[in-house]
């Protein structure tokens, strides 16, 4: 994806009269912002900063809105005590887990979920800056593009970029990118436009923990007809995703694609947090043929340019996590992708767990990433 570049005001140019007027030699008043350029900072509410956190900020600043449409997204910004190494303090961008939509869901309103706050607090304790985006359109304007992972890899990419301007000298330029579930899949995103989105800091790699992939293969075939065998999660990434869709793209008329119970749905995905959505369907069980009206194949194009995990393109390594017992995001799609990743020549590494649940892959994989952290970072 392209980056948005500043647009200066230039000097006269050699080539322009001096006779020119001043106003043609100046940039236009519209010209985009950079991406991760600061639009407002300020100190995060102590209530909401992680142990081992000497210094937490809230931060709104530019980047992509969705695959095709820049806007702005907020995050934090937390700085371990200490005096930081010769060079600054390495970065990782935690791209979090699913927490809803709207905006009461962003992490930087509620603080880091109960069970990702071990592990930025485990970034912290070992020596790490932490930022992490709320992703565009969680506290800012519309309905988060869930599942965009161009927009959301550009989020997790951005918030470095502006962490530098407001922490300053204390920030080392290199820098990883990590998250769990949808913020797996942020990490593969990020990690494959990092070095040409943000090419003034110094990316090393990503880690990649149960992030599901081959979403864009599997979504186009759910329909009134599909037999209910599609996880619980599966179902659950599904609206998530086309709330975001229905907000983000109007064009689309995904609310034609649902049944009356299928728009409850819809609009259960669009306001619940955590894991209110999921004990929505548990308590209000439907197969997709209570759901939707037709097959949503119409929609795979689009599908395509928000969820289509690249297999190849990454220049720094991977760390891929995965448990096998894993109901959220099934082994199966995972070994997919690093099927087509090692066919493709990437680098990467898989790690794989017996038997922790979704979440709880993520503290099973924090021992190996930061052995992987320390290795490419060193």
């Amino acid at each position: 994806m392209t980056s948005l570049r500043r647009l200066g005001l230039p000097a006269l140019v050699a080539c322009v009269s001096l006779a020119t007027p001043l106003w043609l030699a100046v940039a236009p008043a519209s010209a985009e912002p950079a991406a991760g350029t600061v639009i407002s900072s300020s100190a995060l509410d102590p209530a909401l900063a992680p142990r081992g956190a000497a210094e937490s900020y809230l931060v709104r600043y530019t980047t992509l809105r969705t695959a095709d449409k820049v806007g702005e997204s907020t995050g934090t910004v937390f700085v371990p005590a200490g005096e930081p190494p010769v060079g600054g303090w390495p970065v990782v961008s935690h791209a979090h887990g699913t927490t809803g939509i709207d905006d009461a869901c962003a992490p930087s309103l509620t603080g880091t979920t109960e069970l990702e706050r071990p592990a930025v607090e485990a970034w912290l304790a070992a020596g790490y800056a932490v930022v992490a985006t709320d992703y565009a359109g969680m506290r800012t304007p519309g309905v988060s593009a869930y599942l965009d992972g161009p927009a959301a890899g550009a989020n997790t990419v951005d918030i470095v970029r502006a962490a530098h301007s407001v922490v300053g000298g204390t920030l080392s330029p290199t820098w990883i990118a990590t998250g769990l579930s949808q913020g797996g899949n942020a990490a593969y995103f990020a990690a494959a436009a990092a070095s040409s989105r943000a090419p003034e800091l110094d990316f090393r790699g990503a880690v990649a923990i149960a992030g599901p992939t081959q979403l864009d293969s599997v979504f186009p075939f759910a329909g009134p007809t599909i037999p209910p065998v599609l996880p619980n999660g599966i179902v659950g990434y599904v609206f998530s995703t086309l709330a975001g869709m229905s907000d983000q793209r109007p064009e689309l008329d995904v609310r034609s694609y649902l049944t009356p119970r299928g728009l409850e749905y819809l609009n259960a995905a669009t306001t619940l947090c955590g894991t209110e959505f999921r004990t929505y369907r548990e308590t209000h069980p439907a197969q997709f043929g209570d759901l939707l009206t037709r097959p949503l194949t119409p929609l795979a194009p689009v599908f395509r340019q928000m969820q289509a995990v690249p297999v190849s393109g990454y220049d720094r390594p991977l760390l891929v996590t995965q448990s096998l017992a894993d109901q959220t995001v099934p082994a199966p799609l995972t070994f997919a992708q690093t099927a087509r990743m090692s066919a493709a020549g990437t680098d990467f590494q898989l790690v794989t767990f017996p038997t922790p649940d979704h979440v709880g892959t993520l503290m099973a994989s924090m021992p190996a990433s930061l052995d992987f952290a320390a290795r490419v970072l060193r």
